[in-house]
């Protein structure tokens, strides 16, 4: 309440309110707007978090460390989500118990992207304990034994 009071005593921060509503009657002056404050403004895709989506299917285990410490530790949650999406490509059940601390990260998309993250890698590793022991009786048990067939009396 105090920030959006301290907003309204600010004249540059209320002229740029007043601009952005007038704007808005003006037939097609927001797409004008719009472009000029998508340029000067932050980068919304910083070079790492593409990098992080790019190395999803590098298959060296130094790279998914890398992407869990991104995950963990980088500055901008734009990064953080991007490694968790990476880690969740990659598939690997083993990074589960360590992404999630992500799941009480600050930023709202960060920790929505973790429990996407923690279900896909939880589904994944149940798949495969589920496939193991499957293989493990087929295996041992041999041939199944022969039914004989149904006879018919008249």
């Amino acid at each position: 309440m105090a920030k959006q009071v301290d907003t309204l005593h600010n004249p540059k921060e209320l002229a740029v309110i007043g601009l952005e509503q007038g704007i808005g009657y003006v037939p097609f002056a927001g797409i004008g707007w719009d472009a000029w404050r998508y340029t000067h403004k932050k980068d919304p895709h910083p070079v790492r978090a593409v990098a992080a989506t790019l190395l999803a299917h590098d298959p060296d285990p130094a790279t998914g460390a890398a992407l869990v410490k991104a995950a963990l530790n980088d500055k901008d949650w734009i990064v953080r989500a991007a490694a968790l999406e990476a880690i969740a490509e990659r598939g690997d059940p083993s990074f589960e118990d360590k992404i999630e601390l992500s799941l009480m990260d600050a930023n709202v998309h960060v920790r929505f992207t973790a429990a996407a993250t923690v279900i896909r890698l939880t589904a994944i590793g149940r798949k495969a304990v589920r496939k193991e022991p499957e293989k493990k009786t087929a295996v041992t048990q041999g041939p199944a034994p022969a039914t004989p067939a149904p006879t018919t009396s008249r």
